[in-house]
């Protein structure tokens, strides 16, 4: 393989915009200056509403697909190291609020054979409505939907949906209760 193709294939989903926001942001200490990283992830092309603040770097996979396939609305709170996968897209609706360490995972893996057990990629989306909370160190898994106002605790791993309103914790998350003023 010549070295052209080889940097091809390595560098293939650079997105350079990202990379340069990335760069502009880096010396910026890590729980300040959220409305700067918010300006210059705009810069890059992200879709972030107005009043999002974002407290640390993002930590975007499949970063090639992030300006189709990430959604930020107003008024959001992120905090420091957050991963997303985008190999399928992720919504967050209006007011979320991201703790830190959280993971967002949108691909997995279908069962291969004994000799690699990690077949095919197999991409489903992760949406986060309106209001919700997703507390630090918390896991979502492809093609969950965590409903609006609903609580996911702290370190938790959400494998399937979650009710509006609901607080679930635990691995794999379950309802511990749901919350007073549930949403309609």
């Amino acid at each position: 393989m010549k070295a052209a193709s080889i940097v091809r294939a390595e560098l293939g989903g650079f997105n350079l915009r990202f990379g340069l926001a990335n760069l502009l942001i880096s010396p910026l200490p890590t729980g300040m200056a959220g409305r700067l990283r918010a300006a210059a992830y705009r810069l890059c092309g992200l879709h972030l509403g107005p009043q999002t603040l974002i407290y640390g770097p993002l930590e975007l996979a499949q970063v090639r697909f992030a300006h189709r396939n990430l959604r930020i609305g107003t008024r959001c709170f992120l905090n420091s190291h957050i991963f997303i996968d985008l190999a399928a897209p992720v919504t967050l609706g209006n007011g979320v609020s991201i703790g830190h360490h959280v993971v967002i995972v949108t691909s997995d893996h279908a069962f291969g054979p004994p000799e690699f057990r990690a077949g095919m990629v197999q991409a489903l989306p992760v949406t986060i409505e309106d209001g919700a909370w997703i507390a630090a160190g918390a896991m979502l898994l492809p093609g969950v939907t965590v409903g609006r106002g609903a609580v996911v605790a702290a370190g938790a791993v959400v494998t399937r949906d979650v009710m509006p309103g609901a607080l679930v914790g635990g691995v794999p998350a379950k309802l511990l209760r749901m919350l007073e003023g549930t949403p309609a």
